[in-house]
């Protein structure tokens, strides 16, 4: 077995584990990242097709507010971004619904539960909707809005974290959504050039399998290459970014990791969050046919009562033949194990019904259908974190170092309301290089 060692190991190679080694970097730490896919990005993941008017996102795509993790980056590298056209309207049975603009109705709902946050014990978004004085339409919408943003049930969610991920918002202009225009990948590819040489502190196609340690240095097996040899790399510590799924992952299943002893407080924080389900389809057509209609020609978000695919979204203020079918929460239930074919059939036919086209003649006019099936992926088993009523706190449970030794980052550790985002995993993977070079000591 090869045996090397480095100060520290960073197990990971998304936005908060990227961000980790690069702070560590500056500080002339010697770390090394170890990244299971054979890309980086995590739970970004851009295809760039000659084919498409603009960059295909299978993972995160948009730029919530103005946070300075994210800003910084994209003003440094001058990557060109702009505003995404919000504009919602409420669909059923094929027709706009005339009942005002869907934000301002799930604004208002929104704005109650914060109220009641105030006031009250934590409970789910379901039991606050029960004595809401909302009207019925606008207490749907919302329920479809927290279950589709957050990826979450409206039963076990709770109004705690909801409330500060609210507030949190609000501090960075948070209603305001943008995309970069050369793709969400490139913002990786930003944070990649801040470790210097990353080329000399990555391996990819490294499947981190047992983390043998005891305060204050630690062992990292992994399976390398393509012969998936195991090898071994010693450290003072740990920084571990895989998405909760994996860490909730049993022992065994592909993708796991086996800690010798576990740190059981930590782990414990982690069962006590949930990790949504996201399924998301990117259809291209020859033509954009909605806008024909012209409730729909500047609108940039669809949402409908369609059971597997209730959200949708155009690519406006670019004009062009794209849409992307968004399933999450609940609505995945039934998508999950299928195969591709059997989901953008899905979508098709949701779809059909939403703008009120034949789905033979959407499929005619169908060029290209991308999807990403984020439950199988053993490295990620999801989309994003929540919390249940009463384990808000689980999340700072989950950020605390074991020992100076175990140090954990990622979106579901990040404490400031910003869970479930880019800008948070940022976020975290710099509280966690703060926490190592405060509390550690190198030789």
């Amino acid at each position: 077995m090869a045996v090397s060692k480095t100060d520290v190991v960073v197990i990971g190679a998304g936005a908060a584990g990227l961000t980790a080694l690069s702070e560590l970097h500056r500080q002339g730490v010697e770390a090394q990242c170890l990244e299971a896919r054979d890309r980086i990005g995590g739970r970004i993941l851009t295809l760039h097709n000659p084919f498409s008017p603009i960059p295909i996102e299978l993972g995160a795509e948009f730029i919530h507010g103005r946070s300075p993790e994210i800003w910084n980056l994209l003003e440094a590298s001058a990557l060109p971004s702009f505003d995404c056209k919000q504009e919602a309207v409420h669909i059923k049975d094929g027709e706009v619904q005339n009942s005002g603009d869907a934000w301002n109705l799930i604004d208002r709902v929104m704005s109650e539960m914060q109220r009641a946050a105030k006031r009250g014990h934590d409970r789910s978004f379901a039991e606050f909707l029960k004595k809401s004085k909302q009207p019925d339409h606008a207490k749907r919408l919302a329920a479809e809005y927290v279950e589709g943003f957050n990826a979450a049930r409206k039963e076990v969610i709770g109004i705690a974290s909801l409330a500060q991920d609210e507030r949190a918002a609000e501090a960075i202009d948070g209603d305001r959504m943008f995309r970069n225009a050369r793709g969400y990948d490139s913002i990786v590819q930003a944070l990649a050039r801040q470790t210097g040489d990353l080329r000399a502190r990555l391996r990819l196609n490294s499947i981190v399998e047992r983390i043998e340690w005891r305060k204050g240095s630690a062992t990292v097996y992994f399976r390398s290459g393509l012969d998936a040899h195991i090898e071994a790399l010693r450290c003072r510590c740990v920084v571990v970014t895989v998405p909760l799924g994996v860490l909730q992952a049993d022992e065994g299943a592909p993708g796991a990791i086996r800690f010798d002893p576990q740190p059981e407080q930590t782990l414990a924080a982690a069962r006590r969050l949930r990790f949504g389900h996201v399924v998301r389809v990117v259809l291209q057509f020859r033509e954009a046919f909605w806008e024909r209609n012209q409730k729909l020609a500047d609108v940039g978000f669809l949402l409908s009562e369609q059971p597997l695919f209730p959200t949708w979204w155009t690519a406006l203020p670019m004009r062009v033949p794209v849409l992307t079918a968004w399933s999450a929460g609940p609505h995945s239930d039934a998508l999950l194990g299928e195969t591709r074919e059997k989901v953008i059939d899905c979508a098709i036919e949701d779809l059909a019904h939403i703008v009120n086209v034949e789905s033979s003649r959407l499929r005619t006019l169908l060029e290209a259908a991308d999807f990403h099936d984020w439950h199988a992926d053993p490295f990620s088993r999801g989309a994003y974190s929540y919390a249940p009523a009463g384990a808000v706190q689980a999340r700072r449970k989950l950020a605390e170092p074991v020992d100076d030794t175990l140090y954990f980052a990622g979106e579901a550790t990040e404490t400031n309301g910003h869970s479930a985002t880019v800008h948070g995993a940022i976020a975290s993977g710099k509280a966690a290089a703060r926490q190592i070079l405060s509390g550690v000591r190198f030789r």
